[in-house]
């Protein structure tokens, strides 16, 4: 019976134990007004010394500016901007994610840090490699980046470009990131450009609710499959976790082991499936805070961009529903610490 239960114990922490880690960024300065909510929670003051998780949201007033320390990584997020940290798997590796929905940001990367964090706008991702660079996302959804140093790699939805040191791109919302230019040719006035993007708001109205639309629907049908890929896993790891107790029953404990550990593997990638619909939920927080910015400022809107709007927001809303508000912090703390002790596995 003793055997039986450390077996159990074993493979409980086997199904459990990697899921509990929890990423996080650490606050390292904070200047001025700068907030911070837990998926979309009630906005608190962000100090120095706290940890950021996957879905927190940073805010940053007029004159206002904070730094994040990830892995060595110092992240910069300058005046007026609204910033997400996030997380993705990809080929069951974890990958932090930085989502900017406005504003501006700098990023040093550790030249020692072995993975690449991906920082993603409401146009492109991009990928970096020893780098310093700064990006902003101007009001209309559009993309500014400059790169003083390494590589990054700028991603749209079917075409990527790469830059070097030295060289910068600018990608309007909904487009493909395929021109870029020198730094040194183009003096960049971050002000001016944000106010600019507020500005080209006017007339395209209906033409970017549209693109948003487009992207929810995409968000939708990404979020679809990876629901399809985390059932089938967990179906999966139900089959091998009801072999496995037919197996410690009757004693076979080594081979119980085996299919214990073929329902981890499976359990994990329910939990990557899991992470990755989070990671395309946040994604959408930036996009209505934009849709609805854009609506809100037609003074009287028509019948089509009405339309546009409530279907962008009903989308958003069951979003809203099922992965955002179902996932706050509180409650993955709490699963965390029933987990620490074997007996409060089962």
């Amino acid at each position: 019976m003793v055997k039986k239960v450390i077996l159990l114990c074993a493979i409980g922490l086997l199904l459990n134990f990697a899921p509990l880690h929890l990423f996080s960024v650490t606050v390292d300065w904070v200047s001025g007004d700068v907030t911070y909510s837990h998926l979309k929670s009630d906005w608190k003051e962000l100090d120095v010394g706290m940890k950021l998780s996957p879905g927190d949201i940073v805010k940053t007033g007029l004159g206002s500016e904070t730094t994040l320390i990830d892995d060595g990584t110092e992240v910069f997020i300058l005046e007026n901007s609204t910033f997400t940290v996030s997380e993705k798997y990809e080929n069951d590796v974890r990958k932090a994610g930085f989502m900017l929905f406005l504003g501006r940001m700098k990023l040093k990367l550790s030249r020692v840090r072995e993975d690449e964090p991906e920082i993603r706008t409401q146009t492109v991702n991009m990928t970096i490699r020893g780098t310093e660079f700064e990006v902003g996302s101007g009001y209309d959804g559009s993309t500014l980046v400059v790169l003083t140093d390494g590589v990054v790699v700028v991603r749209g939805k079917s075409k990527e470009l790469v830059l070097q040191g030295g060289e910068g791109t600018e990608v309007a919302f909904g487009e493909e990131p395929v021109e870029k230019f020198e730094v040194m040719t183009r003096v960049i006035d971050w002000d001016e450009w944000l106010t600019l993007s507020k500005k080209s708001i006017k007339g395209k109205e209906l033409e970017l609710l549209g693109r948003i639309l487009g992207k929810f629907k995409e968000i939708n049908y990404q979020i679809s499959d990876y629901e399809r890929i985390r059932e089938e896993a967990l179906q999966k790891k139900d089959e091998y976790i009801r072999i496995r107790d037919e197996l410690a029953e009757e004693g076979k404990t080594e081979e119980a082991t085996k299919y214990s550990k073929e329902a981890g593997t499976w359990s994990k990638r329910s939990i990557h499936a899991l992470v990755n619909i989070r990671f395309l939920a946040l994604s959408s927080i930036g996009l209505y805070d934009m849709s609805q910015m854009i609506y809100t400022g037609v003074e009287k809107p028509e019948k089509p961009l009405i339309d546009t709007f409530e279907e962008i927001k009903t989308i958003y809303e069951d979003i809203e529903r099922r992965y955002i508000f179902a996932g706050d912090r509180e409650r993955l703390e709490e699963k965390a610490r029933k987990k620490k002790g074997c007996l409060k596995l089962f």
